[in-house]
């Protein structure tokens, strides 16, 4: 978790307080002495949903959290071309005030970036047939990338080398843990190559702009309409080299309640959709590739 400081109301001198910008928690934290002295109770508060108040005290700070997602305890999500901002206020009254007194407002927001890194622990081992034949930022998303035995996508490999024939179907997954339900993540580029590193890959695109960069050898079934995302590609060798071989992909995350996050290519329909940044890849692999024996 990575925590940040957030400066409170000009209102009162109450110096910076905590916040944490957890993946499944946003919790804002207030010093209780500095509060009081200023003339408030730390514990009198309340975020912008009134039933989210304090949670616990701990070593002079009082608590106070919601889930990280849109609408949870008032969570106001907006987003831009690289992160994903969850933003709300946590309302503190005076100590000795009158039965009615407007509270101290203390707004503070947590900006999550859009994109991650994750790697699939799968060594994928393709071997031809012996005949020849075909058959403010807060922590990062966490995503993986899965390959599974067959399109009904609940047999996924074990980690370790698997052996694929040479023109056999892949069947990938990728996925967002636990987050926001508003959102969904949409494949943007995915591409084989024989580096590990997507930087300096010389790519064999699979899917390009949301895309199936040839629709006869990958099929995107689905993207853009909830946390995870699949597709099936034909296996081939890249540039036809049987060397270690590495899937790479990239995707963003969309906000439902704003946009139509289903490409028109997934969709089969004409539809906008949201203008997105594009994540930091995933990597699954090394694919080893292993000649049949001659």
């Amino acid at each position: 978790m990575h925590f940040f400081l957030f400066c409170l109301d000009d209102r009162a001198s109450l110096g910076p307080s905590h916040l944490i910008c957890g993946f499944d928690k946003i919790k804002a934290g207030l010093n209780s002495l500095r509060v009081e002295k200023a003339g408030y109770n730390p514990r009198s508060g309340n975020l912008a949903d009134r039933s989210c108040s304090r949670v616990r005290e701990q070593s002079g700070i009082v608590w106070y959290e919601a889930d990280t997602r849109a609408g949870a305890c008032g969570n106001m999500l907006t987003t831009n071309q690289t992160h994903l901002i969850y933003s709300n206020s946590l309302f503190i009254y005076p100590t000795n005030g009158p039965s009615f007194s407007l509270p101290l407002k203390l707004p503070f927001s947590c900006a999550y970036p859009r994109y991650t890194n994750s790697m699939l622990n799968v060594a994928i081992r393709p071997a031809l047939d012996p005949e020849g034949a075909s058959g403010m930022p807060g922590d990062e998303i966490r995503a993986s990338m899965v390959l599974y035995h067959t399109s009904n996508y609940t047999e996924p490999f074990a980690a370790g080398a698997v052996v694929l024939p040479v023109g056999s179907l892949l069947y990938v997954e990728v996925s967002v843990d636990k987050g926001d339900p508003g959102l969904a993540l949409v494949l943007e580029d995915c591409f084989a190559s024989h580096s590990p590193d997507p930087a300096t890959a010389e790519p064999y695109s699979l899917i390009h702009d949301k895309c199936a960069a040839d629709p006869r050898q990958v099929s995107v079934v689905e993207s853009g309409s909830s946390l995870q995302a699949r597709f099936s590609a034909l296996f081939l060798p890249p540039q036809g080299e049987y060397r270690d071989v590495y899937l790479h992909c990239t995707f963003s995350l969309c906000d439902r309640g704003r946009h139509s996050c289903i490409p028109p290519c997934v969709a089969r329909a004409s539809r906008s959709f949201s203008d997105s940044a594009p994540m930091k890849p995933l990597t699954i692999g090394p694919i080893t590739w292993e000649k049949s024996s001659e």
